[in-house]
């Protein structure tokens, strides 16, 4: 390599080298500039500060509410109404209060000399005393808000010439009536799946509906009459229960339930649940309705009153036992069966399955209609369109007089009982039908019946 090419490889390392300090250079001197930023932040907020108080040693705190003054004070590490024996202090409520005058910032500052009624301090909105454990007292007057910025104007008692703006929210967190301080219950958090039982007491329509964990769940009116009940509907109501949460708080510690409707509910709902193995249960007396469709609400006989949103409470209120009732009634297992005779137009057919034993120790299956063998896929087709019928609505008693019988259903089972289906004409587009030994009774969708009668024909078709 020649001397001028050694030359030019040097020079290139020596601008590198330089290029790489420059950029070190740089990086440190970005560092200092943002750390004298933070640093000049760091010093103007504290500048801004102008008003701090050690929350440790806070002993009472006094403000303008709704009703009055309110005072709150600490007793032995937890805070009191020495005005309400029973009052018991929401701690966030008291920690957003202690929090705000920890350390009050202002945004602006003014001078106090002219008219202090401009802001709303010549005759301050609130006053806020605060007492020390030392002794001490100190107090923050509280203006207006100003209607471009929507900040407080406000006054510390240590510094009366002067005016602060502040983003604090003393107009809203010093405010309200003593109930909106105070620690109310939680409404209970249960799982659907591990409530057993609603009973629901009403002067009229009073229902128990029970869960039993078996995928079945059966509903008992007033009498006494337990029937099955529509899962769907069921699970429907769990889960508004599973959701409730009190929309509003309204009094810690009521007197006069009267003027809620909760002297006499309207509903007293109980319901009984499982947390482990530990069977466990609450009650919710509901009342009356507020001008919002909420209702009012009492848990447990406590002394809280609060409201629910409508919505979590309207099916349990307006609803009775046949409510629940199932629309289910046709079904009956295939292997149950041991034979189900078909009238319709007068004539009747009896269909059977026939298991035989072959010589080889093998099963041998028959699908027999009037004793002759079918097609398998004809059989069940038909079976099974009997049995999946639902109602589209049960009927709370039996009618007296019913159309014209079309279709009767006779299923004898292999233990000796006997379940009869009857369908009769009702209009256009239902049919009424009467089952459990004529003890029931619903309609049931036209087109149902329609379907087992063409299927029932296909398979007839089979025997000519």
């Amino acid at each position: 390599m020649d001397g001028k090419k050694i030359k030019k490889l040097v020079i290139a390392l020596i601008l590198v080298i330089l290029a790489g300090l420059a950029y070190l250079f740089l990086l440190r001197y970005s560092d200092k500039q943002k750390e004298a930023e933070s640093q000049k932040e760091q010093e103007e907020a504290a500048a801004s500060v102008v008003f701090e108080t050690d929350t440790d040693e806070v002993s009472s705190i006094s403000f303008s509410g709704d009703d009055g003054i309110l005072t709150f004070e600490k007793k032995n590490d937890t805070w009191i109404c020495p005005d309400d024996s029973v009052f018991q202090m929401n701690e966030n409520k008291i920690q957003k209060l202690l929090a705000d005058i920890s350390s009050v910032s202002c945004t602006r500052e003014l001078d106090a000399r002219g008219d202090l009624a401009q802001f709303g301090l010549e005759e301050p909105a609130n006053t806020i005393q605060i007492s020390l454990s030392d002794g001490t007292e100190r107090d923050l007057y509280i203006g207006d808000k100003n209607t471009s910025t929507h900040e407080l104007y406000f006054q510390t008692e240590e510094k009366l010439d002067k005016v602060y703006m502040t983003k604090t929210a003393f107009d809203s967190d010093f405010a309200g009536k003593l109930q909106d301080f105070a620690a109310y219950t939680d409404f209970p958090k249960v799982k659907p799946e591990t409530m057993t039982e609603f009973d629901v007491d009403k002067e009229e329509d009073s229902y128990v509906l029970i869960m039993t964990g078996d995928d079945q769940c059966t509903v008992e009116d007033e009498e006494g009459e337990s029937q099955l009940a529509n899962l769907n509907l069921v699970g429907m109501v769990q889960d508004n229960v599973s959701n409730i949460i009190w929309y509003q708080d309204l009094e810690y510690n009521c007197s006069d339930y009267v003027k809620y409707g909760l002297d006499d509910p309207q509903m007293v709902l109980t319901v009984k649940y499982k947390d482990g193995e530990e069977a466990k249960e609450f009650e919710l007396s509901v009342g009356d309705e507020d001008e919002n469709g909420n209702y009012y609400a009492r848990l447990n006989e406590l002394p809280e009153i609060h409201t629910i949103r409508g919505e979590y409470l309207t099916d349990l209120l307006k609803s009775s036992a046949a409510s629940y009732w199932s629309l289910t009634y046709s079904f009956v297992s295939i292997g149950d069966l041991d034979k189900l005779e078909v009238t319709r137009d007068g004539a009747t057919h009896v269909l059977r399955k026939e298991t035989q034993t072959t010589k080889g120790g093998l099963e041998s299956v028959k699908w027999l209609v009037d004793e002759q063998e079918v097609d398998e896929k004809l059989f069940t087709d038909f079976y099974y369109a009997c049995v999946s019928v639902t109602a589209q609505e049960r009927l709370e008693s039996v009618p007296e007089e019913t159309g014209d019988e079309a279709l009767k259903l006779v299923y004898t089972l292999t233990d000796g009982s006997k379940k009869e289906i009857t369908y009769y004409e009702e209009d256009q587009n239902f049919y009424t039908v009467i089952y459990e030994d004529g003890t029931k009774a619903a309609h049931t969708n036209k087109l149902y019946v329609k379907t087992m009668t063409e299927k029932l024909d296909r398979l007839l078709e089979e025997l000519k």
